[in-house]
């Protein structure tokens, strides 16, 4: 006969679990492609992030495609790439600050988005 386990130490751990699985845990580039898509980023860099999205057309500065590493003006690293993301493109780039994500939440994105580059043709950048 089995009996059913209902002591505090076994709710907690199977609260424990369902946390981990309800997105606790994961790659920051999965945690990025998410919050890519949910925070709109889509519209003007394209889901894919090529610089395609919906809106790219109607802007004066095309936005970045992620793949070319050598189009990166504030720098292509994550740490460069997270900074751009909350801070915005400056005077000179469309790109608004996205101030109200965290800085976990902008180096997951920016993780995504550096795992998009592809290098440059002739070399590194």
């Amino acid at each position: 006969m089995l009996r059913r386990a209902s002591s505090p130490l076994m709710i907690m751990v199977s609260m424990a679990g369902t946390a981990l699985l309800a997105g606790g845990c994961g790659k920051a580039e999965d945690r990025g492609r998410q919050l890519y898509a949910e925070r709109g980023c889509a519209v003007c860099h394209g889901a894919g992030g090529r610089g395609d999205g919906p809106s790219a057309g109607r802007l004066d500065i095309p936005p970045r495609d992620f793949a070319n590493v050598r189009a990166y003006r504030h720098g292509s690293s994550q740490h460069d790439i997270a900074a751009s993301i909350r801070e915005g493109s400056g005077p000179r780039g469309a790109m608004p600050p996205f101030r109200d994500l965290t800085d976990e939440q902008a180096g997951d994105i920016a993780a995504w988005i550096v795992s998009l580059q592809r290098p440059p043709a002739g070399g590194p950048p």
